[in-house]
């Protein structure tokens, strides 16, 4: 027996006994015992106010009930404390678990069995368009995508689905629903648009590869098969088939080497080869210089400005060349007869710019973003009669890429294009001409 009980039995006792003598002394033991009862009664009933209202007070400790309220109040007061330690851990776990939740880069979204939202993160605002008041809404009335209306309803979620956003033009999502606890399911969104960009990229490029090698292979095909039907074939006839044949082998052969150079760029870091240097803009821009008007046979107006010939970047100097070679060649190759090209290095503290501009039959705005894609051109039948493969301006990226440059391009249709390599001040080096003087 516990020793509150103990002492509550002998407070009832005494009680009884203090109401037996008052009964004796009234000659009436028996309404002296209900006296003693009734004073019992009385002082347990103050006693149970007291813990009733302690007991609404929350948290606060146990104050002094006496008998057997002291001990209930106790083991309230110790179950109370462990419901609020577990409370704690489970409020601090469950925040943790929404923070991590809502840093998810894909969207996540708690739905029940009935499919209606019980919870979703900030991802899941933007990217499928969800506000605070959907919650509790069925996710089928707030995504109404025939789709995932049907995959939802299906209930097979071995496997994903991918749809097209309704809320964003032009992006693809990849839905999962992963199964967990009593009938709830997670929702997670993926935004794959770029994937499905780079593998569309892919197919155009496996495409465009195909259709650049049939077309001179099939021109050597075509007089391969000539000189081979049997018949004699005089000296003459035979060096002019070899000639014209040496014009498609060639297209081939610039195609691959640009197709290497560009695998060789897309896999290698600029600070991984051992070729770095300091490259002297100045002699590097009158050799491209010289190069261009013998390409020009006097047919264009080409000029060159270099500002500051004590600049110079510090990079892969083949690299640079091709890019900044490319540039001006593309110059030469779609100005007319006439026209002006001029070859500029323009500096200040923060940037270098590299700036070929023309007067040449100039590019649509439609045209300007996609001019970086390889095997993008303009005008197909002019570049490829021009000697173009399609990768030039694709190569001129990757190279300014490695180089931590970029390219900005300017164009009216009709009126000429400006190309501007920009490398930034970490790419540059200054001669101190004071030293020098």
């Amino acid at each position: 027996m516990s020793q509150s009980l103990l002492s509550e039995f002998w407070r009832v006792l005494g009680l009884s006994l203090l109401g037996g003598l008052l009964g004796l002394l009234l000659s009436q033991p028996v309404l002296g015992l209900w006296l003693g009862l009734l004073l019992y009664l009385l002082l347990l009933l103050k006693r149970y106010q007291k813990f009733n209202h302690w007991l609404y007070q929350g948290l606060a400790e146990p104050e002094d009930f006496g008998g057997l309220f002291d001990e209930l109040a106790f083991k309230i007061y110790r179950i109370r404390m462990r419901s609020r330690k577990r409370k704690k851990k489970l409020t601090e776990l469950l925040r943790r678990w929404q923070g991590s939740a809502a840093a998810l880069p894909d969207a996540a979204v708690v739905l029940d069995k009935e499919n209606t939202i019980v919870w979703f993160n900030s991802t899941a605002s933007t990217m499928l368009n969800l506000r605070s008041s959907d919650t509790g809404h069925h996710i089928g009335n707030l995504l109404r995508e025939p789709q995932f209306i049907e995959y939802l309803n299906e209930g097979n979620f071995d496997e994903q689905l991918e749809i097209i956003s309704p809320h964003h033009d032009n992006k693809s999502f990849n839905i999962r629903l992963v199964p967990y606890g009593s009938g709830q399911r997670l929702m997670l969104v993926t935004d794959v648009t770029h994937i499905q960009r780079l593998m569309n990229m892919r197919r155009e490029f496996i495409a465009n590869v195909s259709h650049e090698l049939r077309t001179p292979l099939t021109v050597i095909m075509g007089y391969l098969e000539s000189l081979n039907n049997g018949e004699s074939v005089d000296v003459d006839t035979l060096m002019d088939c070899l000639a014209r044949i040496e014009i498609p082998a060639k297209r081939m052969k610039s195609l691959v080497d640009d197709l290497l150079l560009l695998s060789r760029l897309d896999t290698s870091s600029v600070n991984e080869t051992s070729s770095l240097s300091s490259i002297n803009v100045h002699s590097m821009l009158t050799n491209i210089y010289t190069e261009a008007q013998q390409l020009s046979h006097g047919e264009h107006k080409i000029k060159l400005h270099v500002e500051a010939d004590c600049a110079r970047i510090k990079g892969v100097e083949k690299e640079i060349h091709s890019a900044f070679n490319n540039l001006v060649t593309n110059a030469l190759r779609y100005t007319p007869k006439g026209g002006e090209i001029s070859i500029s290095w323009l500096s200040d503290e923060n940037t270098g710019r590299f700036v070929v501009k023309d007067t040449g039959t100039g590019i649509s705005s439609v045209d300007i973003p996609r001019l970086t894609e390889r095997f993008y051109r303009v005008d197909v039948g002019r570049s490829r009669s021009s000697g173009g493969t399609g990768l030039g301006l694709a190569i001129v990226k990757q190279v300014l890429r490695r180089h931590e440059a970029e390219l900005q391009i300017k164009s009216v249709l009709g009126q000429g294009s400006e190309f501007c390599c920009v490398f930034p001040q970490s790419r540059l080096e200054y001669r101190d001409l004071t030293k020098s003087a």
